[in-house]
Parts: structure tokens; C-alpha cells; sequence
């Protein structure tokens, strides 16, 4: 009861960030924004949004793993990922959106999530945002 009320905050926090900042992210292009969204994925794993960033995918996975909550939040860090990667292609900046991206590959492919996986509690800001 206790891990999953624990899984139920982390993930209601992580929305939050999510759907306050995403808009932000991809429709301005605000750096600011991509980097609390970075930040936000960094928190799952008890890591600061750079040091979380700068692992390669297998690193990433890793850390995942080891924090006990990836089997219940790799969809939502897919999600994040591959909107991350959206908002650097937004910027111009294909090098990091790749980056993002092969990230979200390897949590798809080790925790065996759907790489289209939206989040129930943004799917009405997903489609708003359309294809940014």
C-alpha cells in the first residue's frame, strides 16, 4: 500500500511538471521549460535533470532499475523523453532531440513500454499540441 500510494505521488508530480511546462517547451521554445521537463525525469530517478541527462541510454536504463520505481514510471519517462526531443527539434537543436530520443528507445525497449504511450492525465494537452 505504502510503495504503491509512493508510485501514485511520483507520478501525479511528475504530470504536474509535465503538463505545466510542456506547452512551454515545444510551442516557445522556452530552454527554461525543457529544462525543468529534464529535471522532471531526473527526479524518477533521484537524480538532478543534468546528471540524469548526460547518461548514455544503457546508464539511463540503469539507474532506472536501480530505483526501484522503473517497471511503474518507464512509460511516463518515455513520454517525457521523446516530448523533450520534441521541443530541441523545435529549437533547432536535432543533435540533442536524438539524443533524447535514443534515450527513449532503450527505456522502451528494456521495460518493454510502448514507445506511443501518452499519459492518461495529458492526453487532452497531447492533442492540443498536435504534432509540435
Amino acid at each position: 500500500m505504502l510503495q504503491r500510494d509512493y508510485l501514485t505521488e511520483m507520478v501525479r508530480r511528475f504530470a504536474n511538471v509535465l503538463a505545466r511546462r510542456l506547452r512551454a517547451a515545444l510551442l516557445d521554445t522556452d530552454p527554461e521549460a525543457i529544462k525543468d521537463l529534464e529535471d522532471a525525469v531526473g527526479s524518477l530517478l533521484d537524480l538532478d535533470g543534468v546528471t540524469a541527462m548526460s547518461l548514455d541510454p544503457s546508464s539511463l536504463v540503469t539507474m532506472m532499475e536501480l530505483s526501484g520505481v522503473a517497471d511503474s514510471l518507464a512509460s511516463y519517462a518515455n513520454y517525457a523523453l521523446r516530448r523533450i526531443a520534441d521541443a530541441y527539434d523545435a529549437q533547432g537543436q536535432p543533435a540533442l532531440a536524438q539524443t533524447r530520443r535514443v534515450q527513449a528507445d532503450a527505456v522502451c525497449t528494456s521495460f518493454l513500454c510502448e514507445p506511443s504511450f501518452v499519459p492518461a492525465e495529458l492526453a487532452e494537452l497531447d492533442a492540443s499540441l498536435g504534432e509540435h
